[in-house]
Order: C-alpha cells, then structure tokens, then sequence
C-alpha cells in the first residue's frame, strides 16, 4: 500500500480537489470530507503511448462500473444521468489525461472505495484507489487571526496566509480562500485551482507563495472585504487567518469656482468640488477679510453628495456669502478651499484649490498658486487666521 495522506473539505460549500499522479500501480490513499460537501477525485497519467480506456468504479464486494471515456467512443455512464455533471477528462500539457469524478452533497451513501484506472497501450493497466470517508472529528476554531490591509486602488496586493508558523507538516494540509462581505461567503479558490465565479474576482485573484492570495488590481468594491485563508491539516485542525481590506483613492486637488449669476446685491456664491472620493474627505472654507468697522456679512454653506457608477464619492459644498448692501471701496475678501482625506497609515492628505481674492463686486484673477498638498497625521488641521468648516461628513464605511 503507498503512502497516505488525510485531506479535508473546510466547509460545506467549498470544493476540495483531490490529484495525484499513478506512478505506481494499486496505490490508494484515504481521503476525509465534511458532510454536504462537494468532492473531485481526480487522477492523472502522464501517456508515454496510446490511452485506450479510463474507468472509475466504487469497489463493494465486486468492482461496481461508475462511468468510462474511450478515445473513440466518448463517455458512458452506467447510472444513465449525464456524463457532463458527473466525470470530466482533460488534457493537460506535457501529453498527462486527467480524470475527475465529481461527487456532490457528502454523505454516508457517498463512502467507500473507489477505483480510477487508465488502460494504456504497451504500458497496461494502471490503477488508483481512494478511500473516502466523512470526517468526524474536526476541531473547528482551532488557531485564529484577524488583520486589516490598507492599500492604494489599482495596486497590486499580496495577502499571506500564515506566517512565522508551523502548520504541522506544510506538506500535509489543503486550504482554501473565502471572501465575505455582508455576510455572504464566496470561495475564491482552493488548494491552487480557482473556482470563483463572481465578475468581480474574474481574472483577477491568484494563489502566491506559501498559500498567499494576489489581488490584482484593486478595486473600490475590495474594500471592507473579509479575505479568509482556511487551512486544514493531516490531524483535522482548522487553522483561520482573516484579512480586512481598506482601500483608498488617492486625493484630488479641490476646484472652486464662483457662481456669476446674482440675485441678491452683493450676494456671492462659490462652489468647492472634490471628484474621486474615496472613502470620505472634509471640505473646509477658509476667509482672509478687511473690512472696515460696522460692515455685515452673513454666511451661509451647503454640502451636497453623490456616488457615480465606478463607486467614487463626488463632495461638493456651496457657500453663499451675502454683504452691507452699502459695502465701503476698500473691503477685500480672498477665499479658498481646503479638503482632508484620509490615506492609508492614519494619516490625512491636506490639498487646497486656488485662491480667490475681489473686491466690491469685481472678482480679480486668482493672486496666489495652488498651495502645496501636504500630508499630516490623522486629527491634524493647518491653522488659517479664518476658517468655515461645513458640517463634517460621517466617515463612509468601506464595502465592496
């Protein structure tokens, strides 16, 4: 009898794949799979000549026919239920056939023996037997660990497993890749072979080194995602390593305009934009005046906000500013805008539009540059001689 390995499923939904490769003839193995879980047993054969048959049986007290592939003929299926859902056979490079026996819903009915063979011309027949059996003594929550991940969109992301621990014999486990997001659970891949069939994920998730997951690129709808690395090993222990994603979208420079159109003598109204927000960010008003003793001026600021189709935050906040209606020559006022946004390490991106200085009712051309975007730690504020701030603006939770 060859060597053994024990595998499990890690939970119901997930679809473990078991291969190994008939290098010798009458090898068997015992494979182990929770209750209702789906199992492929797969076995392949590199051909040095011609394939002539492939069979998978289950073994009782006689060989039971569960369906054969000939070259010529296609596929038969002694149950009478179609082929497609229940074998599949593929060529791989390197002229290796692999053959796969899907069973699904895990159950009692499902244990047993079961024989692959490959009939090859001059090799012979060659066989496999798996033992298949439910587990019933997994220890769930054994070893767990949460993390969260910040990273910029469109970048490449490397979320490991575990690491810095010994899973018993690295050899002897399988895992699995789950992503979870309102509380629904989605498989990713399992033990190398990707299974997903979210839109989302298509194309874009790979296994790494030491059971790593590559997310790339990432996107807006990653974020406050749950990855999940599940592990499980030869004594049944289940091993978890979560990982939370938070992204950003890195921080645009406000625009502010002015609004012409005037209804009410020396109204004036300005509008500061922030497009591409992503999760949040803070528009403040900042004034430098000079106007003479006994001039009013009464402000006034509206926030508006909006989600576009690629799941962007377009912020965008209007202040109205209203004067004496007999103001003096020699009032000046130079207005701007400032926005906050959040980036990964707590920390804030502070970038201002350009300054907009008039007087009276004339709007004189823009008399200072863009000012520096600067980076602070989170909580921290430049302090202009005048400042407006609009209602802040709830931090958006991250969801994908």
């Amino acid at each position: 009898m060859g060597k053994k390995w024990t595998y499990c499923a890690v939970y119901s939904i997930i679809q473990i794949h078991f291969v190994r490769d008939l290098w010798e003839n009458n090898a068997e193995e015992d494979i182990y799979a929770l209750p209702g879980s789906d199992v492929n047993l797969t076995c392949q054969k590199q051909k040095k000549g011609f394939l002539v048959q492939m069979q998978w049986s289950k073994v009782t007290d006689k060989l039971d026919l569960i369906t054969l592939y000939h070259p010529q003929h296609g596929f038969y299926c002694a149950s009478g239920s179609p082929c497609e859902s229940l074998v599949a056979f593929r060529e791989a490079p390197r002229n290796v056939s692999k053959w796969t026996l899907h069973l699904r819903n895990m159950s009692s009915l499902l244990t047993g023996k079961y024989e692959c063979s490959f009939t090859l011309y001059p090799e012979g027949i060659q066989t496999k037997i798996y033992h298949l059996q439910i587990q019933t003594n997994v220890t769930q929550d054994e070893w767990r660990s949460n993390h969260t991940i910040e990273i910029e969109i469109n970048q490449t992301l490397e979320i490991p497993c575990f690491q810095n621990i010994s899973l018993e014999i690295s050899s002897e486990l399988t895992f699995a890749w789950l992503v979870e997001d309102n509380g629904t659970q989605e498989t990713l891949l399992t033990q190398y072979h990707p299974i997903s069939n979210s839109t989302l994920f298509e194309d874009r998730v790979k296994p790494g080194t030491e059971c790593s997951l590559y997310l790339s690129p990432v996107h807006i709808q990653s974020g406050g995602r749950k990855f999940s690395c599940q592990v499980v090993v030869r004594s049944g222990k289940i091993f978890r390593r979560s990982t939370t994603v938070r992204v950003f979208a890195k921080p645009e420079i406000p625009t502010i305009v002015e609004n012409n159109s005037m209804g009410v003598f020396g109204e004036r109204i300005f509008t500061c934009s922030l497009w591409n927000v992503f999760p949040t960010a803070n528009l403040t008003w900042f004034i430098e005046r000079s106007f003479p003793q006994g001039e009013r001026e009464e402000i006034h600021i509206t926030n508006e906000k909006r989600k576009d189709k690629g799941g962007f935050w377009e912020l965008k906040s209007v202040l109205t500013s209203v004067y004496d209606n007999k103001p003096a020559q020699s009032n000046n006022l130079t207005i701007w805008c400032m926005a906050l946004s959040p980036v990964p390490g707590n920390k804030v991106w502070n970038s201002s539009s350009e300054k907009i200085t008039f007087s009276l009712g004339s709007v004189n051309p823009p008399t200072d540059s863009l000012l520096d975007a600067t980076e602070s730690t989170l909580g921290t504020q430049p302090s202009p001689a005048n400042s407006i701030s609009p209602t802040n603006e709830d931090t958006e939770a991250q969801r994908g």
